[in-house]
């Protein structure tokens, strides 16, 4: 197949470019350079900039086209919104409408679309977000559904090792547990993570088997931060004296968060027959996975096909 991959050049969507790239020709983009280990197609640009992303992906018309790229910070959506829902909304229509008749569009949504008001939510249960990011990544989801017959809307929340050019939400929190510095860490604040290639190998399974439409895939245990936190320390050896316990409510965030996103995956593995990961074995993999380069991460997963 031919594969497009948006946002290559971020933690997803670099590994599931490196993944896909063993047996399929990978066209990766991004306003950003390439910088895993192996040779990849790669155009440098921004999607929202001169018809840039729709002429993409008429020229390479992918059988296969991975939405990664987004503006994905929940703070900065709430301080923009304009630029939010054109980032996580328009873009996302016009890739959508440029995309061939038979070509699969997966959209990589959020778990932030819910009141955070109830554990392990399924695919069943209508959205109603809090944040503008949750919001933009909505209306991603409806443009996608609306525009594209053939399609898969993955609603996740994911950690991993990046490429350097910015510390991800699981590198800061490795770091600052590594070199003892006070941290906080909320003891109310719940989600379901799932280690990045843990979820590439999962969301290739989930396309092989027919997956269409939306499905939830995330970790298989609702942990606060805190406990997220504190099972990293005691796995990576790390004394947690530092830490501080502390309160979301309490925490005067510019953007209102859903105290529980954690998403059950139920409906993912009574189609693959599959199983995800808990917090402590995806903690693992990751630990394991620190000094190794982005193609050795996936070595597990290359016996997955689509």
């Amino acid at each position: 197949m031919r594969v497009l991959v948006t946002g290559a050049a971020g933690l997803l969507g670099a590994h599931l470019a490196t993944f896909f790239a063993r047996q399929h020709e990978v066209i990766g983009t991004d306003r950003h350079p390439w910088w895993g280990p192996q040779a990849l197609p790669f155009l440098l640009g921004d999607l929202g900039h001169s018809g840039f992303g729709e002429k993409l992906v008429r020229e390479v018309r992918p059988d296969l086209l991975f939405h990664c790229a987004a503006m994905a910070s929940v703070d900065g959506c709430e301080q923009n919104p304009e630029k939010a829902y054109f980032c996580n909304g328009e873009i996302t229509r016009r890739l959508a409408q440029a995309l061939p008749p038979d070509g699969l569009f997966v959209y990589l949504s959020t778990d932030g679309l819910f009141r955070g008001d109830r554990p392990l939510v399924e695919e069943t249960e209508t959205p109603s977000p809090k944040t503008v990011y949750g919001s933009s990544k909505l209306r991603g989801e409806r443009e996608v559904q609306a525009t594209v017959r053939n399609h898969l809307i993955v609603r996740t929340n994911f950690y991993g090792w990046s490429s350097g050019r910015k510390k991800t939400a699981g590198e800061w929190l490795y770091q600052a547990l590594k070199e003892q510095q006070p941290v906080t860490l909320f003891e109310d604040f719940y989600f379901s993570p799932l280690y990045v290639a843990d979820f590439v190998e999962r969301l290739a399974l989930l396309i092989q088997a027919g997956g269409r439409g939306i499905y939830h895939l995330c970790g298989a245990e609702r942990v606060s931060k805190c406990d997220f936190g504190l099972t990293l320390a005691r796995l990576a050896g790390f004394p947690t004296g530092q830490v501080r316990r502390g309160l979301l409510r309490e925490a005067h965030l510019p953007a209102d968060r859903p105290q529980d996103m954690s998403l059950s995956s139920r409906r993912f593995c009574a189609l693959t027959g599959g199983g995800v990961p808990g917090c402590a074995e995806g903690l693992r993999r990751f630990l394991d996975d620190r000094e190794r380069p982005l193609q050795e991460r996936l070595r597990a997963c290359a016996e997955h096909s689509v």
